[in-house]
């Protein structure tokens, strides 16, 4: 019930506070124009991280029992977030960010959140700090359509929770906080969550994931930790392996991401969420099978992900860098979607 409680609570914070931060965002300057590897046509507000940021701080203090381990947690979403700003605003480096992301997973790892899963310390260390800015970035990919990043994030969050339960004073008001934002952020997008939202989002999600692996060991291990974010792993693996099959830099913006492919396939955005949708419940469920283990049932995770497998190989093949794809781009837009 006080799981329950907190999320709704930080929802409901979020929605306030997404609002205000609308209102705010043409006077400060934060506002996203239009881009060839973005789908909005009109200048639109990009402060919705910042009110992510602070309903989830709100929730957190207001409802997390033990504030022991809130400090760690909170400087390195605090160092994200203004990173984020900082790049919405005036635009840095993508080679300062990732320091940035690095310093912010080292003092995690310092403050003893780290996977222990071999007998050398530093191997773990170098794993969760991996695991962290991996999943970080992997979540900031997803900022290519309205409402994605929010919906694979708080889904991600409710699996956390649903298979490690300790891990709720942070996922529930943290997902409560991407749920409250999405209200705003559903397409057609009326605020964007811009960096400041995306890298905060994804570092406490791969934060959730990694304390959500450590109440278990072993394989199910593994499980708890991959699954919950199979679907930004899908898009990104997805992405590096299409950018290095056909010789383009890895590092760039470009609208080859899943969300792009299914939109050249015909489907609406609302279509394209309920693809994402159906994708983290099926690795929540998928993940909640494999945990089974050694009993019968778990062999039920297997179709799962072989379902996975067989649709990140047909989205291969669709080519979003072909002359007529630029076209359909084109007929997308003028149509207004």
């Amino acid at each position: 019930m006080r799981i329950i409680l907190a999320f709704l609570f930080v929802l409901l914070c979020g929605a306030i506070l997404t609002f205000i931060a609308r209102a705010l965002a043409p006077r400060v300057g934060l506002m996203a124009a239009p881009r060839d590897d973005r789908w909005h046509l009109r200048p639109t507000p990009m402060l919705g991280g910042v009110a992510i940021y602070l309903s989830f701080a709100i929730g957190y203090f207001v409802f997390a029992g033990n504030l022991s381990g809130a400090y760690p947690i909170m400087a390195a979403g605090t160092l994200l977030c203004l990173t984020g700003l900082i790049d919405d605003l005036v635009h840095i480096k993508p080679y300062t960010k990732l320091v940035v992301q690095l310093i912010a997973a080292a003092v995690t790892v310092y403050f003893g959140f780290h996977l222990p899963w071999v007998n050398y310390q530093w191997v773990n260390d170098l794993l969760t700090i991996f695991w962290l800015v991996g999943i970080t970035n992997a979540i900031n990919l997803l900022d290519n359509m309205d409402g994605l990043t929010s919906t694979v994030a708080s889904l991600a969050l409710v699996a956390v929770v649903a298979l490690a339960p300790d891990t709720a004073s942070v996922a529930a008001p943290l997902g409560g906080a991407a749920v409250g934002f999405l209200l705003i952020n559903r397409p057609r997008a009326k605020m964007y969550v811009g960096d400041a939202g995306s890298l905060m989002l994804g570092f406490g999600v791969a934060l959730c994931s990694i304390s959500a692996a450590n109440s278990t060991r072993g394989l199910h291990s593994a499980v708890i930790l991959i699954l919950p974010v199979a679907v930004a792993l899908f898009d990104t693996s997805l992405v590096i392996v299409s950018r290095l099959v056909t010789g383009r830099p890895v590092q760039l913006g470009g609208k080859d991401h899943f969300s792009h492919r299914l939109r050249l396939l015909g489907l609406s955005p609302y279509q394209v969420l309920a693809v994402a949708v159906v994708g983290s419940i099926a690795a929540w469920a998928g993940a909640a099978l494999a945990v089974r283990y050694p009993l019968s049932e778990a062999w039920l995770a297997v179709p799962i992900l072989l379902a996975f497998v067989i649709t990140w190989a047909g989205l291969l093949r669709v080519d979003p860098y072909a002359s007529s794809t630029e076209q359909t781009l084109e007929v997308y837009r003028a149509r207004g979607v």
